[in-house]
């Protein structure tokens, strides 16, 4: 990873991080609560896309070890996509 550095930040900073934020906008509203009017849950990963995205873009770029945050985001998206098929199957 460290030979192909630039690469490996590129990678998690324009795709991984689309996807994993398409991923929990997905996710969210399994966890989220319903609310009052029924719709909170559905309504705040929405609003929430691009702060959810901009984290997942600028802490590739920020960080020193590229490496940490690519075994995060494969945690990450292993959850997340757990959390949406257990949606589906309830």
């Amino acid at each position: 990873m460290r030979r192909h550095e630039t690469l490996w930040r590129w990678i998690l900073a324009g795709p991984a991080a689309l996807i994993l934020s398409i991923l929990a906008m997905a996710g969210l509203p399994t966890i989220l609560p319903a609310g009052a009017g029924g719709i909170n849950h559905l309504v705040l990963p929405v609003v929430l896309f691009p702060l959810l995205w901009a984290s997942f873009v600028v802490w590739p770029v920020a960080t020193t070890r590229p490496g940490r945050v690519a075994t995060t985001y494969l945690a990450l998206t292993a959850l997340l996509l757990l959390l949406i098929t257990l949606a589906f199957l309830t």
